[in-house]
């Protein structure tokens, strides 16, 4: 049983996919990948096949709620974390209704990130247990 999980972060900031890339890994994903925007990160989806994605909401070319619905089209066990500023209720909640696993505010602390990639971590091995 293989315990590394790889992650993919989608976000159309430069500064945001190098941070969050190397937090990623630090605090546990054996493979992490980048996408500066939906399409590029639905190709890695394909080629790369993420265990989780860490997910902007608001990107151009294609919005993270466009993402989040085709990658649980093509897989449904896949983790999305969506990864906003936006706090808008109704927002979330479509978010939630499409399938996000979890949602992740920005700005973020270091901390926060480090609590949400255990809970993710907790989970796909759980999953794996089962299998």
């Amino acid at each position: 049983m293989s315990t590394s999980y790889r992650a993919l972060a989608i976000d159309d900031s430069p500064h945001v996919r190098i941070l969050m890339a190397k937090l990623l890994k630090r605090f546990g994903f054996e493979g992490v990948e980048t996408a500066e925007n939906g399409k590029v990160g639905l190709e890695k989806c394909d080629s790369f096949k993420p265990d989780a994605i860490f997910l902007d909401g608001i990107m151009p070319e294609m919005d993270g709620l466009s993402v989040l619905r085709e990658v649980k089209k093509r897989n449904v066990n896949t983790i999305v974390i969506i990864t906003s500023s936006l706090s808008e209720r109704d927002k979330v909640l479509q978010f939630k209704e499409s399938g996000a696993d979890y949602y992740l505010m920005k700005p973020f602390e270091e901390s926060k990130l480090q609590e949400m990639v255990q809970k993710v971590l907790n989970l796909l091995a759980t999953r794996q247990k089962v299998e």
